[in-house]
């Protein structure tokens, strides 16, 4: 005679065993509550960033996409600070601007270090994206802040945005509701009759 709970658990590591071959989740922020910069918009969606943890390693992927929305002549993306541990080094640097690991910085001095994008040939600008990957930066992070710069509020030239963890996307729903669906098909299966 079986048991219903042998077959659930077998049903409940077959879809973890599906959700541990599924690539690594990505972690989606959007950037959009005003940390610093008196006169710039209290709240403002203009950038998203995904993170992905490798082994060891970040992969980030920025996209900017509503600078347009603050005053000023180009709007742009100088820095994102990063409050965690300054260590390792970035490669696969991809896209439209380039990164460099800087000082610290941010909003009140409490982030550790920053993500550089400005340099000589370009500025991270509207509807332009940037990757690039922090070898050695997993577990290393707990939040992020944006530097908007090119803006135009009074004396405001630049201000500072926190980063939020934007909903699941639905394929995270979806993965998760196939797993209980198997253990209901499992269970109705073993329902007396």
């Amino acid at each position: 005679m079986h048991s219903f709970f042998p077959r659930a658990l077998q049903a409940l590591a077959l879809s973890a065993g599906v959700m541990a071959a599924a690539p690594a989740s990505a972690e989606t922020y959007d950037f959009g509550g005003l940390l610093l910069g008196d006169g710039a918009p209290l709240t403002a969606s203009f950038a998203t960033l995904t993170t992905s943890v490798v082994g060891n390693d970040v992969l980030f992927t920025l996209n900017a996409y509503g600078l347009d929305q603050f005053n000023g002549d180009t709007p742009w993306i100088g820095a994102m600070s990063v409050d965690g541990v300054k260590t390792g080094e970035i490669t696969n640097v991809n896209g439209d601007a380039n990164v460099t690991m800087g000082k610290g910085n941010g909003p009140d001095g409490s982030f550790e270090f920053k993500f550089d994008f400005s340099d000589t040939t370009g500025k991270l600008v509207d509807n332009e994206t940037v990757s690039w990957t922090w070898v050695g930066g997993a577990g290393q992070y707990t939040d992020f802040a944006a530097h908007v710069k090119g803006i135009s509020y009074g004396e405001t030239n630049n201000a500072w945005y926190d980063a939020a963890l934007a909903v699941p996307e639905p394929n995270s729903y979806a993965l998760m509701l196939a797993g209980l669906g198997v253990i209901s098909v499992v269970a109705r299966r073993r329902r007396p009759r």
